[in-house]
């Protein structure tokens, strides 16, 4: 059908006075201009949902120039063949004329298209611009005309009649509004009536498919009437719709070998096997059906090129790709049959023609589509499936030439009954093919190459636009594989090369495992070293080997087992020969297992055991030199365990491997890794925290505590004295172990350096040391020594608790090869355990200092003894504690601190030099009780060795449980274990003698070490020392205070008091000795609530040292009961003329109130005192 008879027809018909005029023609301009329509809602009785027609063109033609003879035929046709809309226009400016003459016409009109089966009619009024008559006449005479052409002709009560007001603003859409609305209307009415009648027709026909003379290729026609239908409405989705059931139809009719109505399977004619397979017109398809004489291809290939062009209208390029990939292939295998009857090489001339025609087709159709990026990435890849579908055709043409081998990666797309083609065969097809690209290529062996490099490397390049790399990757496996042919070794060797890290991530094991196969062959074809390069390509063979099973190597299984044996020699003898060492991480030949997750310890020298699995995969023994296990602890500490080895037998190898390193703990399974000479296959285990927090769980080893191997521990000095430099003790025990060097570092949190250069070892037979900048090194060290060395360091006041990395490399005499490596943390205190606070009480020439002591902890602190040392004490000055001698320990809590209160007497002499604070403590801590419980009992019973530290650990839980035993440990020394239920095994047989131990009284100097803190204490200097003092007096005239009182005080009388101030200078700073006096000022406190002061409250005075100034004043009590005196507060003034820092320089002045636990007894007043009573008014009616 042509495109033409697709378009839907609407007729027109006018007066023809009216069609001469120009102003028809404008109007069937504007008209026109109109086109096409769009939004045309479609609503079929057939169909369950509404259908919209975005754009629907329309061909306007003159009535007259259709007869209803012309479009009759026998043959079913579109019902868009006929037109669906008639439409008469017509101008009448009155009722007159049209009763005169429009009537008639219309009628006439009407009469000749009314008939007419499954077409509409339409009746437009055109209201002409120049009529002059008043608005309201004219919509009058309007309304009357169009009323009455209503009337007349809408008989079926359907409006089939629309006005069209003709005016300047003719191109304006509302205009033409109207019309377009009753056009749609129309065309959509008319469609669905002659659809449904054909629709009627198809259903009839199909109904009688079981009955004599039922004809497919009629009932195909038939059918087919209904899809150009629909596509010339552009309802293209229903239009393949009728094609999928035509072609399922063809198919049932083709499992019941019913082919009556068609010709042969094929009837190749001269150009069949190079003509664009979508092409419609290259054959009459059409009439070849009605003859009955279509052959089953070229109806298949019709059938496809009508579904494929309505799909290029829909924009699904992808689906017509795809849909030419399956028909090609599929219709391929059916020609397979008749091949013998074919011209030679036919079919693969026919795909490879068809494949690539059909690319250029969609190409064409793709200029006019609009497509995203997924869109366009699924396009690509299904074009590149074609161009590698016409590729594989190269390759059989190119084995029947002669121009390719017969070996993968060409045999592969071979048919399964291949023949060899013979020369004559080519010729012959060289002759037949009307493909002359190919029919050349077949003869001239470069121009193959050349088309058949074109092609493959046509369909990579769409196969990387569509993001499919390992389709594209394949393809450069069989370039490489014709560089081989064609002797290009090199090219080739690069190839295969490159290609297995593009496939190994994707998981194409067998591809993999063929292009390095195929890489070893030329490496050694070329005769090239088996250098580093070699190796690498030969570790990849392996890997994809053991992925793959050796499958790909199309070898006997013994073949293939001694193939990869003599590999794996070569692999040995090339990596003894490497300059370097050359890692090979997650390789699959070989994998490390942890067989048991608890280490053993190695018991007779220092070092623990780990078994593992090593799996060998290969077929055949492994060589090697060494396995090695990696661990991570805590802070990035490592420790190794390696065993050298042999070889390794196919499948699982158990070994025990060996760690000089003593450090216990738990550690996480850090790297594995098996050496062969310089070559190290490696793998990782360390988890992220994403693959934990998924349930990927790390793999823990245990190492248990080797209590015979060396260990360092460090602590504070048993002494520490403020203001010297900071020490720390490293204590190193030798354990079971005869040292020749233990070298010793510690690393220390930043800003802290130890000075190794200053360290000093303690102890008896102290051993020699050699000492460096960043280590200290001990040397000839007996088993079971402890050697204590002192290490100064910087200033660590910042830090509370110092953790320390110590790192120490150790050499004994037994084992003078082995290096052992043993990293520790060890956490040490940079604190003083209490913090003191001071205060002093000046009296006189004697100083009172009390010392504060409190936890800063949450530990408790035992001081045994506390001691204020004087450089002076021969010089006459005099130190003596208050404190009483029972108790003699003293146990500092966080909620109860201790207070230590001394005398300093200097009356025979002045104290300058500080003093020194020494405190003798232990801190409460019961963990080194529990152990040597635990030691006491290990010794009785060695068997219980082993048990050693679990007793160790649930005790100190249980402690750390329950905190009811502090109390009662504190007091007596007993330590009460609570919740702890020893068993009957080993175990607890152990923790019972344990805590029999543990339960006994023991004294609080019985147990534990000893520590001294010395602090300098620098004394208080005073300018003045003030001595104030109110006395009460008997009378005016006393001077001093009796010792009796000889009469009461009562409220409200005068008492008579003095007031007195004795000044010291004794402990002036030294530079302020030669001053002999200081103007002070007095002031007595105010309680107005309990005292009325008369005379000098307040007043100035000339103090010297050693001289008492007094004034009297009068006391008034203002009430009755024990009355405290009042304060005095004497200052010192500023001294005269002397600044500092453009500030007067005020001496310091400390008082002492000798009255201040005074009280006196105020008694009342005495005296008589009359009450009035009223006893109320007199009772006046007795």
């Amino acid at each position: 059908m042509s495109s033409q008879s697709q378009r839907v027809v609407v007729t027109y018909a006018a007066p023809l006075v009216f069609l001469s005029t120009d102003h028809w023609k404008q109007i069937h301009a504007s008209l026109v201009s109109q086109l096409p329509l769009r939004n045309l809602h479609w609503k079929s009785s057939s169909r369950p949902t509404i259908r919209t027609i975005q754009e629907l063109d329309i061909r306007f033609v003159p009535l007259e120039t259709l007869r209803e003879d012309q479009t009759a035929s026998q043959i079913p046709q579109s019902v868009l063949e006929k037109p669906l809309l008639n439409i008469y226009v017509f101008i009448c400016e009155d009722s007159e004329s049209y009763k005169a003459t429009t009537r008639k016409q219309i009628k006439d009109w009407h009469a000749s298209v009314n008939q007419r089966k499954n077409q509409e009619w339409l009746l437009v009024h055109v209201v002409r611009p120049d009529q002059s008559v008043a608005q309201g006449r004219l919509f009058q005479m309007k309304t009357s005309v169009l009323d009455k052409v209503k009337a007349d002709f809408n008989t079926d009560k359907k409006d089939r009649c629309v006005q069209l007001v003709w005016s300047a603003e003719k191109d304006n859409p509302a205009v033409w509004a109207d019309l377009m609305t009753k056009i749609k209307e129309g065309v959509l009415s008319a469609f669905d009536a002659a659809l449904t009648q054909r629709e009627e027709e198809v259903r009839r026909s199909e109904g009688q498919r079981q009955m004599p003379g039922w004809n497919f290729c009629t009932f195909f026609i038939l059918k087919e009437s209904l899809a150009s239908s629909l596509e010339g409405m552009n309802l293209c989705e229903d239009a393949l719709q009728q094609y999928f059931e035509l072609e399922a139809t063809f198919f049932q009719v083709l499992r019941e070998k019913n082919l009556s109505w068609f010709g042969p399977l094929i009837t190749p004619s001269g150009s069949d096997d190079s003509a664009p397979l979508l092409s419609t017109t290259k054959k009459p398809y059409r009439d070849l059906i009605l003859a009955n004489t279509i052959s089953v291809f070229d109806f298949r290939v019709y059938l496809l090129a009508r579904q494929c062009a309505l799909l290029s209208k829909l924009g699904d390029l992808e689906e017509i790709c795809q849909k030419t990939v399956t028909f090609l292939t599929t219709m391929a295998r059916t020609l397979r049959d008749v091949e013998d009857t074919l011209p030679p090489l036919f079919i693969e001339s026919w795909q490879y023609s068809s494949a690539l025609s059909v690319v250029d087709q969609c190409d064409e159709w793709a200029r006019s589509i609009e497509m995203g990026k997924p869109a366009l990435t699924a396009f690509n890849a299904a074009k590149g499936e074609l161009v590698e579908l016409a590729r594989q055709q190269l390759d059989v043409l190119g084995i029947a030439a002669g121009h390719l081998p017969i070996r993968p990666p060409f045999s592969l797309s071979l048919p399964s009954n291949y023949n060899t083609a013979k020369e004559s065969q080519v010729k012959d097809a060289s002759q037949s093919l009307s493909n002359a690209e190919l029919a050349s290529a077949l003869l001239n062996k470069e121009a193959f190459y050349e088309l058949y490099v074109s092609v493959t490397n046509r369909a990579i390049e769409l196969y990387a636009n569509a993001g499919r790399r390992k389709f594209a990757l394949k393809l450069h496996g069989s370039l490489a594989a014709l560089d081989v042919h064609r002797d290009r070794l090199s090219s080739a060797l690069q190839t295969y090369t490159s290609l297995p890290a593009h496939y190994s991530p994707h998981g194409w094991t067998s591809l993999e495992a063929f292009m390095l196969n195929r890489a070893l062959d030329i490496h050694a074809s070329a005769e090239k070293p088996r250098d580093r390069e070699w190796i690498h390509i030969l570790l990849h063979f392996l890997r994809a080997y053991v992925d793959d099973m050796g499958r790909d190597l199309l070898m006997n299984k013994e073949d293939s087992e001694a193939y990869v044996a003599h590999l794996v020699q070569a692999l040995n003898d090339a990596a003894r020969e490497l300059d370097s060492d050359t890692p090979s991480p997650d390789h699959t030949a070989l994998s490390v297992m942890i067989a048991t997750h608890d280490a053993q310890l190695a018991e007779t020298r220092d070092g623990s055991l780990l078994r593992v699995v090593v799996h060998n995969k290969l077929p055949c023994d492994i060589a090697v030199d060494e396995v090695e296990v990696q661990l991570a602890g805590r802070e990035n500490s490592r420790i190794s365990f390696s065993e050298r080895v042999s070889k390794l037998a196919p499948g699982r190898n158990e070994l025990t491997l060996f760690c000089p390193s003593s450090a216990a703990g738990t550690y996480t399974l850090f790297s594995t890794r098996v050496s062969i000479a310089r070559l190290h296959f490696e793998w990782k285990h360390m988890k992220t925290l994403k693959q934990i927090r998924a349930g990927n769980m790390p793999i823990l080893v245990h190492i248990p505590k080797d209590l015979k191997a060396l260990d360092v521990r460090l602590k504070q000095p048993p002494r520490i004295e403020l203001g010297m430099s900071s020490k720390v003790m490293v204590i190193l025990s030798t354990g079971r172990n005869d040292i020749a060097t233990a070298q010793v570092k510690l690393t220390p949190p930043s800003g802290i350096q130890f000075k190794y250069e200053d360290a000093e070892v303690s102890g008896e037979d102290a051993p020699p040391i050699r000492s460096a900048a960043d280590s200290v090194t001990f040397l000839d060290l007996k088993h079971g020594q402890t050697v204590v060395a002192i290490v100064p360091h910087s200033d660590a006041s910042a830090y509370h608790f110092m953790r320390v990395a110590i790192s120490v490399e150790y050499v004994t005499t037994s084992e003078p090869d082995i290096t052992r490596t043993l990293n520790l943390s060890r956490v040490v205190a940079t604190s003083l355990p209490v913090a003191i606070n001071v205060e002093d009480f000046f009296r006189g020439t004697r100083l009172f200092t009390r010392f504060t002591l409190s936890s800063t902890s949450h530990q408790h602190v035992r001081v045994r003894s506390t001691h204020l040392l004087s450089p002076n004490e021969a010089d006459g000055v005099k130190v003596t504690s208050c404190m009483a001698q029972k108790p003699s320990v003293v146990t500092i809590t966080p909620a109860q601190p201790g207070r230590f209160l001394f005398q300093m007497d200097a009356s025979r002499g002045q104290v300058r030099d500080p003093l020194k604070l020494q405190i003798s403590y232990r801190m409460l801590q019961v963990e080194s009780l529990i152990e040597l419980a635990v030691e006491e009992v290990v010794t009785e019973t060695p068997t219980l060795e082993r048990l050693r530290q679990d007793m160790v650990d649930k005790l100190v839980q249980a402690l750390e449980t329950d905190a009811s035993w502090v109390e009662l440990y504190g007091v007596t020394g007993e330590l009460v274990v609570p919740g702890v239920a020893p068993g009957d095994d080993d175990l607890g047989t152990g923790l019972r003698r344990v805590l029999e131990i543990l339960n006994k009284r023991r004294l609080p100097t019985s147990f534990g070490e000893w520590r001294e803190i010395v602090i300098p204490v620098d004394v208080p200097q005073m300018h003045i020392l003030a001595a104030a003092r109110l006395q009460v007096l008997d009378n005016p005239f006393s001077t001093e205070k009796p010792h009796k009182r000889s009469r009461p005080l009562y409220a409200g009388q005068p008492i008579s008091a003095l007031l007195t101030v004795q000044t010291s200078f004794h402990w002036a700073p030294p530079e302020d000795t030669k001053v002999e006096s200081y103007m002070m000022r007095y002031d007595i406190e105010d309680l107005t609530q309990d005292w009325l002061i008369s005379g000098r409250k307040r007043g100035d005075f000339l103090a010297k040292d050693g001289e008492t100034f007094s004034v009297p004043i009068t006391l008034i009590a203002l009430h009755h009961g024990e009355l405290a005196l009042p304060k005095v507060g004497v200052t010192a003034l500023p001294l005269p003329g002397e600044h500092r820092m453009r500030s007067s320089v005020v001496p310091g002045c400390e008082t002492h109130q000798v009255h201040g636990a005074e009280k006196v007894l105020v008694l009342p007043r005495g005296g008589r005192t009359t009450f009035v009573v009223n006893m109320g008014a007199a009772n006046t009616s007795m």
